[in-house]
């Protein structure tokens, strides 16, 4: 199939133990079971029995993390496949509501993080979830017409049009006290791909509680996937992500090879690994270059972004653009890669390699690093679990996993100098490290891909229809685990597909990682994750004992000048 490994499977055992434990904790609930490769499954579960099975799944695999929640509208009932990260492993549990049934309860009690897949679910599908401590609208605005669902298949998409909404997110005051103020960032920066917003309840300088507002830039792609082909999908999934486009575009040709059965030949295999490593260099030294700016040390940025350069030229190199690649295909890969052109990009590898050692120096000694990210925005490592962090982000608080080496997919259990990073000391400086390190590895990585390029074709022919079934993937994106799910009716268009991206299933996290720090530090934790969306250019301040307001930059904020007493 499309995940390609020689690496030996845990899955299957955890697996099966994952069946016992289901069998043992729900008897006639759990309605069938279908394995569907080495480490995924699903399973079929009456409704209201997700609740005992989570429940008795954490009892068994403590590290259970929840990796998306895909609710779907089937026409005559709605469904809730609650997908779950068991190690190497994904178990999803497949649970039809009925006939007129749009309540269920939550599993916030359960999992913490689950709390903004549900209000993303209850958004777009009206699905409403008892027990959550903040069920209200994510994507949408909160003065959208009530019962108004995007993703129900009673509401036709390409019918709707833009409407004049109330000013409603205005800052308000409510039941705070004292020295406690409101501090707005967003929705709106320049800086960085797309808008977001904060609402900080800060005491002086310290932030005491966070609220994040996400939906700025929603543009509706899982919808607009129904009505295009599998091949226009790919150009549209691509999208989802500028600087993690291939990742995207990887994520979705291996469901779609999934559902089709197809056999991706090992040299596209080894050119996909390529291709991607060279996105996760492009998206961590961009971001190292980003959190250098954020921190005040603009020469840092500059000379990251400048070494930045050689990475766009590799990618120019392999697949003839700089940033979207357009080189994954649906059976293999677009372009192939003559020895000269191996190489001559092999020949590159040393210097950026120097210059990455180097950088790496600078941030675990430089005084001007170590004060903005030791010991601040601390995460530890049952808070990551808990709140299903990704990526960087879990492995900077010392959970070891990493899609590329619990999952593998592609040519990734054929590679040797693949090694996973993780660091224990939970802050903002270990989030940082890991990418570096990172960096290195995939140097390594691309070094030995190049070396070892089997031969043979680099794309086989698919077919334009694709038979009816349901497959889930995921790829190791920059950011951290991304996961699509694609259901098929055997035409050539997708009935759903479901986009599960790093930075939402970070927010529950970052959440955390805000709490405690100082104003000035905001900007170099947000950044911590690597998010992508923006965050602000200007700030505004409500003092919630005299109803004054006021506003200033971020950089304001770093010096002090932007907050009152």
């Amino acid at each position: 199939m499309g995940k390609a490994s020689t690496k030996p499977s845990e899955g299957q055992g955890e697996l099966e133990e994952a069946l016992e434990v289901l069998r043992e904790a729900l008897g006639e609930a759990l309605t069938s079971w279908t394995p569907a490769g080495p480490r995924r499954a699903w399973a079929d579960v009456a409704l209201r029995a997700h609740v005992p099975a989570i429940k008795a799944l954490l009892g068994v695999f403590p590290d259970l993390r929840l990796s998306a929640i895909t609710g779907m509208d089937l026409g005559d009932q709605m469904a809730l496949y609650y997908h779950l990260r068991l190690g190497d492993s994904i178990l999803t549990l497949r649970m039809p509501l009925g006939e007129g049934v749009f309540t269920v309860e939550s599993i916030t009690g359960l999992i913490p993080g689950a709390d903004l897949h549900e209000r993303e679910v209850f958004d777009m599908l009206g699905v409403v979830f008892e027990g959550h401590p903040d069920l209200r609208r994510l994507l949408l605005p909160d003065d959208a017409p009530e019962g108004f669902h995007p993703l129900r298949k009673a509401v036709e998409a390409r019918t709707l049009r833009a409407e004049k909404t109330k000013p409603i997110l205005r800052p308000i005051i409510t039941e705070e006290k004292g020295s406690v103020l409101t501090l707005i960032i967003g929705p709106q920066h320049p800086a960085l791909h797309e808008p977001e917003r904060f609402v900080f309840k800060v005491d002086g300088e310290v932030v005491v509680g966070v609220d994040i507002r996400i939906g700025y830039a929603h543009r509706g792609i899982e919808e607009a996937t129904e009505h295009r082909t599998y091949i226009q999908d790919l150009y549209l999934c691509e999208r989802v992500c500028g600087i993690c486009n291939v990742a995207h575009s990887l994520c979705y040709c291996l469901t779609v090879e999934e559902l089709m059965g197809l056999e991706v030949p090992p040299r596209a295999q080894f050119l996909r690994v390529i291709a991607a490593e060279l996105n996760r260099l492009h998206s961590h030294m961009l971001l190292l270059g980003v959190a250098a700016e954020e921190m005040g040390f603009r020469t840092l940025f500059m000379y990251i972004w400048r070494d930045r350069e050689i990475v766009m030229e590799l990618m120019e190199m392999l697949t003839g653009n700089r940033v979207m690649s357009s080189f994954n295909r649906i059976g293999g890969v677009s372009r192939d890669v003559a020895p000269s052109l191996a190489e001559k990009m092999r020949s590159r590898l040393p210097e950026l390699r120097e210059r990455l050692e180097h950088y790496k120096e600078v941030f675990e000694t430089d005084p001007t690093v170590l004060a903005r990210t030791e010991k601040v925005g601390i995460l530890t490592r049952e808070e990551a679990i808990a709140l299903c962090a990704a990526g960087p982000t879990l492995r900077g608080s010392g959970v070891d996993f990493d899609v590329r080496a619990n999952d593998p997919y592609a040519a990734y259990g054929e590679i040797s100098s693949f090694r996973t990073v993780a660091r224990k000391e939970c802050d903002n400086l270990a989030r940082y490290l890991v990418r570096l390190e990172e960096c290195l590895v995939s140097i390594d990585i691309i070094d030995e891909a190049l070396s070892a390029l089997p031969g043979g074709p680099t794309r086989v022919r698919a077919p334009r229809r694709v038979k009816p079934g349901e497959a889930v993937c995921t790829v190791e994106a920059p950011r951290g685990e991304l996961l699509y799910y694609i259901r098929s009716d055997g035409t050539d268009k997708p009935a759903r597909v479901k986009i599960r991206t790093p930075t939402f299933t970070n927010l529950a996290p970052l959440r955390r990682m805000l709490e405690g720090v100082y104003v000035a530090d905001i900007p170099v934790t947000l950044a911590s994750i690597d998010p992508c969306f923006s965050c602000t250019d200007r700030a505004v301040f409500v003092d919630v004992r005299t109803g004054e307001t006021w506003s200033c930059y971020l950089d304001e904020l770093l010096t002090g000048r932007g907050v009152r007493n």
